[in-house]
């Protein structure tokens, strides 16, 4: 198998869209469910979740280890050969004619080999368990931050025209202000603050266009296509509803997540596992106890048949090395299952109370938007009869565009949030008809 260039570009060729199609509505995951993938229109979050897991070099490569887990498994099963032994032992400087080639046939077996062979293979299907626990974790992970990532581009790219809009509006609005300098209705320090103001707007809309190719790049990445494929996102018709975060749910949302989240789970396996082994090494302290069958003929003829017990003394290894480790490795596990179960409730405490302060957020804005659209419905009607002010009427358009960015930015973090409230109770929460 060459590491050659022919076999790299290969596996770096785009995956055909229908054999995705089949994994997807196909797919084997204790949270991700078979989804059936349309694609014409382009892809929802969702279908760019599903995708992910399915074809990403990344986690192609992460599990290519569970082949070297389920060989660990067959491995441990694997008890030690028994020795067969031939000795042959020829007259030699005699005068005898009687004396003949002696020779000898021994089989021997370690007996002890069978008291943890139990443990050593419980400890190794307990520790691909784990594995496989930690891979579909991983897999989980990359699919909610692709999809995140999607939610993300297509908030992005609503927020786009509206930081088009503003830095237009201020563009008019500098031209306003340059001939009022000109005709001395406004001052050297008016001009100077419209002036920034549009720069201002105009690097607004220069990060945007930057985020929305990074995003882009990253999904490319993630799908395993080339960085200048043209990825189309079906639109989103609308956010997710927001999400409740009282007390009563934050509970709820805490109760069972030990085993719920597939890291917490791989860590109680991992544990099994450990525990096994360490018992394994203290079995493995009773002394060593060999078995041996022999068949013998000296150089006399007399043949003979002996049996024979070899045990080790265990007077300076007693496996107590081992046995340390095993401890030790096992406490550690233990504190690190403490420490991530710790961390794992401070989060979903953490994002249940930002989730609630961006709500409030949220809602303060939709309550303004209406009050701004009408502000500005009045300057139009005021405009047609030349009894309002142009340069006022722009500047209320760029509060009103303003506005809507937020409102764009605002969802996106619910978004967000929500997404990672996801990962941190291990379970999906979002209301996924109104993402598609």
């Amino acid at each position: 198998m060459p590491l050659d260039q022919a076999r790299v570009d290969a596996a770096l060729e785009t995956p055909k869209l229908e054999a995705v199609k089949i994994a997807a509505a196909k797919i084997e995951h204790p949270l991700i469910k078979p989804l059936v993938i349309d694609g014409r229109d382009g892809f929802s979050p969702d279908e760019i979740a599903v995708m992910t897991v399915i074809v990403s070099p990344q986690l192609r490569a992460l599990r290519d280890q569970r082949g070297v887990a389920h060989a660990q498994v067959l491995q441990a099963g694997i008890l030690p050969n028994p020795q067969l032994s031939y000795a042959l032992d020829r007259p030699h400087g005699n005068d005898d004619p009687t004396l003949i080639d002696a020779k000898t046939l021994g089989l021997s077996w370690d007996v002890t080999s069978l008291l943890a062979h139990h443990d050593l293979v419980k400890a190794a299907k307990a520790s691909a368990a784990s594995l496989d626990l930690q891979i579909a974790w991983q897999e989980w992970q990359a699919a909610q931050d692709t999809r995140l990532r999607s939610f993300r581009l297509l908030s992005l790219e609503r927020q786009l025209p509206l930081a088009r809009e503003i830095e237009n509006d201020l563009a008019d609005s500098l031209a306003l202000n340059r001939k009022a300098v000109e005709l001395g209705h406004k001052t050297s320090t008016d001009l100077t603050a419209a002036s920034e103001a549009w720069r201002q707007a105009q690097n607004n809309r220069f990060a945007l266009e930057q985020s929305i190719t990074e995003e882009r790049l990253a999904l490319n990445l993630a799908l395993g296509l080339p960085a200048d494929h043209p990825l189309r996102l079906k639109p989103a018709a609308d956010f997710t509803e927001p999400l409740t975060t009282t007390e009563t749910t934050v509970a709820t949302l805490l109760q069972g997540l030990e085993k719920r989240r597939l890291d917490l789970v791989a860590l109680t396996l991992g544990y099994q596992s450990q525990e096994a082994g360490l018992r394994a090494a203290v079995l493995a302290q009773f002394p060593k106890i060999g078995l041996s069958l022999a068949i013998a003929r000296d150089t006399s003829n007399v043949k003979t048949r002996g049996y024979g017990v070899t045990i080790d003394l265990p007077l300076f290894d007693r496996n107590q090395g081992q046995v340390a480790i095993g401890k030790a490795t096992r406490q550690q596990l233990f504190d690190e299952y403490v420490a991530r179960v710790a961390e794992a409730r401070s989060e979903v405490v953490q994002i249940s109370s930002n989730l609630a302060n961006t709500q409030a957020q949220l809602r303060a804005v939709n309550v303004s938007l209406p009050e701004l659209e009408h502000w500005i419905s009045s300057f139009e009607k005021a405009l047609e009869t030349h009894n309002a002010d142009l340069m006022a009427y722009r500047d209320a358009r760029g509060i009103l565009a303003s506005q809507r960015m937020e409102q764009c930015k605002l969802q996106q973090e619910l978004l967000e949030l929500g997404v990672a409230l996801e990962i941190a109770t291990g379970r999906p929460l979002l209301n996924r008809s109104q993402t598609n």
